[in-house]
């Protein structure tokens, strides 16, 4: 996406069915290195921001609006005082347009104008839009809880941690793999039952509490 991101800020992209294509890569790729199925909710939420209760693996499609209004702003007198004036229809066309995606996406009204050249001030409002609709197709009081804890203060800090055999914060493959699956909600295990006796379903939330402190997969 750091790469991606010069594209999103200078192009009018927003509406562009590539960076669909793109998004599917993104969701492919982290499937199959997770060796998970991620549903679309579960996908929507990777593309969230760390602290916001995902993965920090931005959607380009949620991305690219916010990246084209904000550089836009901030380079909207440089603009002006480059180009001829008959250009300023087009640019005013683009952003015009390009604000209608924005809206759809954040189902809010546009920052101040104070904060039209900071691209967190749009992409901000986008998130917690999403992050709500997320939060209000949760279908019980679990997967309730774990939006709710995932999104609080200090919870992502481990995928922000680098992996220091030495220290003591390299995680084995299982246990991100694992680690991930709950954060998401994801199905990771085939359903069997503990050595403690009780059942454990496909996401493995029994593993979290049994008395045996022991998770079979």
């Amino acid at each position: 996406m750091p790469k991606l991101l010069y594209l999103l800020r200078t192009s009018e992209c927003a509406d562009n069915p590539l960076l669909s294509q793109f998004d599917n890569t993104l969701r492919t790729g982290l499937t199959k290195i997770l060796n998970v199925d991620l549903k679309d909710d579960q996908w929507t939420q990777a593309s969230l921001p760390v602290g916001d209760g995902g993965l920090g693996i931005r959607s380009a499609q949620m991305l690219a609006p916010s990246a084209f209004l904000a550089s836009a702003a901030s380079t909207l007198n440089l603009q002006q005082s480059i180009l001829p004036d008959n250009t300023g229809t087009l640019s005013v066309k683009s952003i015009e347009s390009t604000e209608f995606i924005w809206t759809n996406l954040s189902n809010s009204s546009t920052p101040t104008v104070e904060l039209h050249n900071i691209q967190k001030a749009w992409d901000g409002r986008i998130v917690e839009n999403q992050r709500s609709f997320i939060f209000s197709r949760a279908s019980s009081d679990v997967d309730k809880a774990r939006l709710l804890a995932v999104s609080s203060p200090h919870a992502g800090d481990w995928l922000h941690a680098p992996p220091k055999t030495a220290v003591g914060l390299r995680l084995s493959d299982e246990t991100f793999r694992v680690a991930v699956a709950h954060l998401l909600g994801c199905k990771f295990c085939v359903p069997h039952t503990c050595v403690c006796g009780k059942p454990v379903d496909a996401r493995g939330l029994h593993g979290l509490s049994c008395s045996s402190n022991v998770i079979v997969n």
